[in-house]
């Protein structure tokens, strides 16, 4: 169909140009020209009709020059694009290896890849990623230095580098391209959560709340995670200022850091504790009865007693009493009441707590502090036992437990030792860690992944 049409169409031009030519060779008038004894005699429409075949003969020896002095031209600039297309061909191809885990693969079109193009920014990528599937370290060090030289591809070199750093556990390497990755992008999330765990790993506390402003001021964190973050910070601040012997700060610091986040057990028993060692144990029982209201944890009733000054057991049940009355019915209150009512020799009451708090499924603590009153009541030896034995297969207590990867900590601490996250120990069962953020997507441990999964309650 379209052949035919083609040779109609040219069809309908012969006959227009023939027609034309026709009219022109038709029209009236002569035209006479003399040239050295030369005479032409012909009409006005044999000489338009010439002067057009003329120009046309003219453009057709243009057009045949230029296409022969283009012609190297041309073959040159049509087997670069050939070339292009291999190497994006090889590109592609190496990139699907990369996906496919393939790494010998992914290197060879790689080489291929650098062969063809002279586009590194592209090839050098590809590089790295082969080189990170075979093993090859330097190599994927070497391809993350090139992306350096290139603005385009400087951000993604760091990223690279920061992640081999933390691999080879290099921290201060890694730490210091984290400061230049966050140069660039510092709205970036994975820039600001990777440097501030870096930084609070290595205690540059300032430095670390420097990076938090800036992920506030940016919206990558969030002012209610960024409020409990800073809290965190300002305790550690406290501490370190209480170690230089400066008691005036810490106390200053760690009235900021409750004012912002008294939930976090951390910050209240960081209050207090400086209240009490300036002399001020009234106050301090005031914060930790806030505190227990909010979180009750263990490390504050033992505080609270010592602050209270009281010696005498039997007292110290009725002090336990006030601690715990803004929550009577919590796990905590009722173990911190049996732990006294137990001090005290009054064996009854402290079963009844462990009753109350243990339920059908009583946990490790209850059943060993029932074994104990057991023991120390002089009751049948066969109850102790028994008891012991129901420790052994009960639920586990609640402990220091990382949000982040699940670490079990003896004690409370700002990073922990298994991830390096920060501010992520809570006060949990296994398995039950409160409300918890929703990480990033690519959020993990800072020392794996360069990311963070931050909590705002608990800890």
């Amino acid at each position: 169909m379209k052949t035919t049409l083609r040779v109609l169409i040219w069809f309908a031009i012969a006959a227009a140009v023939m027609l034309g030519a026709v009219w022109l060779a038709e029209r009236p008038g002569t035209l006479t020209a003399e040239w050295r004894g030369w005479r032409i005699d012909t009409s006005v429409g044999v000489v338009l009709v010439a002067v057009l075949l003329l120009m046309l003969l003219g453009v057709v020896l243009w057009l045949t020059y230029r296409s022969i002095v283009g012609a190297p031209g041309a073959l040159l600039e049509g087997w670069g694009d050939s070339r292009k297309r291999r190497g994006y061909r090889e590109l592609t191809q190496g990139l699907a290896a990369v996906a496919a885990g393939d790494g010998p693969e992914a290197q060879k079109h790689a080489r291929k890849a650098q062969t063809l193009l002279s586009e590194p920014a592209l090839t050098l990528l590809l590089s790295a990623q082969a080189a990170q599937l075979t093993g090859d370290r330097e190599g994927a060090k070497k391809a993350f230095d090139a992306m350096l030289e290139d603005d385009q591809m400087a951000f993604l070199g760091l990223r690279g580098l920061i992640a081999q750093s933390l691999r080879d556990g290099d921290q201060a390497r890694a730490l210091d391209y984290a400061e230049r990755a966050f140069k660039i992008r510092p709205q970036t999330p994975w820039v600001v959560h990777s440097l501030f765990d870096m930084q609070a790993q290595i205690g540059a506390w300032r430095d670390a709340q420097a990076t938090l402003d800036a992920g506030l001021r940016t919206k990558v964190i969030t002012q209610n995670k960024g409020r409990t973050l800073k809290a965190l910070l300002l305790a550690e601040r406290s501490r370190a200022s209480e170690t230089e012997g400066n008691d005036g700060d810490a106390l200053t610091l760690a009235r900021e850091a409750f004012a912002l986040a008294p939930e976090r057990i951390a910050v209240s028993r960081r209050l207090a504790e400086m209240q009490f060692k300036t002399g001020d144990a009234k106050r301090a029982m005031k914060t930790l009865e806030r505190a227990w209201a909010l979180s009750p944890h263990p490390d504050l009733a033992q505080l609270y007693l010592k602050a209270s000054g009281e010696s005498d057991p039997l007292k110290q049940v009725g002090v336990a009493r006030k601690l715990v009355a803004s929550k009577p019915d919590d796990l905590e209150s009722q173990l911190v009441m049996a732990q006294a009512s137990l001090d005290a020799g009054l064996w009854g009451e402290a079963r009844r707590y462990l009753q109350a708090a243990g339920g059908t499924s009583p946990p490790v603590r209850v059943c060993r502090l029932m074994a104990e009153v057991e023991e120390r009541a002089q009751s049948d030896q066969a109850k102790v036992h028994e008891w012991l034995a129901k420790a052994a297969v009960a639920p586990a207590d609640k402990a220091w437990r990382c949000s982040a990867c699940g670490a079990h900590h003896e004690s409370w601490r700002s990073v922990c030792e298994s991830c390096g996250a920060f501010g992520t120990l809570h006060w949990r069962a296994p398995g039950t860690y409160g409300q918890i953020l929703p990480p990033d997507p690519t959020a993990k441990p800072a020392l794996t992944t360069m990311n963070t999964v931050y909590t705002t309650s608990g800890g």
